[in-house]
């Protein structure tokens, strides 16, 4: 059973209304991956950024990062020289956004209208003899 914030939303839950990818980490907790980090579910009724970049240490756009996001309410969790972890309300739009956007995560595409018709199209015209859709050779 999945730990839920005061509010009632879990990870997969936020995931869902700002149409975030997920995936299990190695511990099988689910997250919100990130270019330069991940969002967490902590247990507490608030979800943690977890800000640490892959490759070369960069501490100064950690500092400049961390500074922001302090002065938007997030609590410092854990500061190191070139990342750390700090702490956000889900329900406050402002600090999601600022959050999202820290760890660069990538939100999930949808398809418009016009889109799913042309994706249709297409199917149709690659239908083989039986009727059915063939895959396009990659």
């Amino acid at each position: 059973m999945m730990p839920r914030c005061e509010l009632g939303m879990d990870i997969q839950t936020f995931a869902e209304k700002y149409r975030l990818r997920t995936r299990r980490d190695e511990c099988g907790e689910i997250i919100i991956p990130g270019k330069l980090g991940q969002i967490y579910d902590c247990g507490t009724g608030r979800f943690g950024a977890l800000f640490m970049p892959s490759g070369k240490p960069r501490p100064r756009l950690w500092g400049s990062v961390r500074r922001k996001l302090m002065a938007a309410g997030f609590q410092l969790l854990q500061n190191g020289d070139a990342g750390g972890s700090l702490l956000f309300d889900p329900s406050d739009a402002t600090q999601t956004a600022l959050a999202i956007r820290a760890v660069g995560a990538r939100r999930k595409r949808v398809p418009s209208e016009g889109q799913l018709a042309v994706l249709a199209r297409t199917a149709f015209r690659r239908a083989g003899k039986g009727g059915e859709a063939v895959e396009s050779p990659r």
